[in-house]
């Protein structure tokens, strides 16, 4: 049996605030490590803040503390967020500790690449921002490295907004398929593969069919088993279908239903419009 050991580290880090006025020395710290997070998860980081000998001091009624990180060759605010004060003035062990909860939507729409950040610290007496430093060689910023190794990245869902207008001369009526859609079976083991189908639709009058196949090279509706049809009448919104199975192509196509005392259903205004499909596997 093979163990495998997981480690649970609180995320923290040192900043210098010389808020303390019994210095008795510089114990001078040169290098400042790199802050790590990751994408899709939430983010505790603990700030423990010191004065230049390295002795923790007490922030539990100094100010407001804020963190900012920003994308540092352009210059652009990404994220502005003030520090909770866990220091309560008593407790040895939270002495000088703040804390910085980063949300997943906090990151969420970042690259993952190195940003800088800050740290200030709001005087409450004339309300004006005191710098804290990364180290004790007045080094103001700290370097934040933002990963995404926690979950696989998501790839975008086909998606189709144009189908061929197509008649059916058997039943004199016209259809409209997607076309062959990659359903991806090498990434699929057994017969639970979920497929999910969405449907955008505006007052729509019809039928959708799904359909999959199991050739490599589908090129008629021959080709193709019935997965589901669908039947519409006059629906706008979004509807989606979930089926599963190992398939190595789906299609889906609509037939819109004819207009009262029609003969064929070519009236859009009576049928409305399918918009756009997403197909993911």
């Amino acid at each position: 049996m093979q163990s495998i050991p997981i480690y649970l580290y609180p995320n923290i880090t040192d900043v210098i605030l010389d808020l303390d006025s019994t210095v008795l020395g510089v114990n001078e710290v040169m290098y400042q490590r790199d802050l790590k997070i990751q994408k899709g998860v939430k983010n505790q980081i603990q700030i423990q803040f010191k004065n230049s000998d390295q002795k923790r001091i007490n922030v539990s009624n100094t100010g407001i503390y804020l963190f900012n990180m920003f994308d540092s060759i352009n210059q652009r605010l990404l994220i502005s967020k003030p520090l909770t004060v866990l220091d309560d003035g008593m407790t040895l062990s939270l002495r000088g500790l703040a804390q910085l909860d980063l949300y997943a939507g906090d990151t969420i729409n970042l690259d993952s690449t190195s940003y800088t950040y800050s740290i200030t610290y709001q005087d409450p007496t004339d309300n004006t921002l005191v710098a804290a430093y990364s180290n004790t060689y007045y080094g103001i910023n700290g370097t934040l490295h933002l990963y995404e190794d926690i979950y696989p990245k998501l790839t975008p869902s086909q998606e189709v907004t144009s189908f061929l207008r197509t008649y059916n001369p058997g039943h004199t009526l016209y259809y409209f398929p997607s076309g062959n859609l990659y359903a991806y079976p090498e990434f699929h083991s057994n017969n639970a593969a979920l497929h999910t189908v969405a449907m955008y639709m505006t007052k729509f009058h019809g039928t959708v069919t799904i359909q999959g196949t199991l050739s490599n090279q589908p090129d008629s509706i021959d080709w193709y088993s019935t997965i589901a049809n669908l039947s519409y009448n006059n629906f706008t919104g979004i509807d989606y279908y979930n089926f599963n199975g190992i398939y190595s192509y789906i299609r889906v196509f609509y037939t819109p239903a004819t207009a009262p005392g029609g003969t064929i259903n070519d009236n859009p205004a009576y049928y409305g419009s399918f918009d756009k499909l997403l197909y993911r596997a």
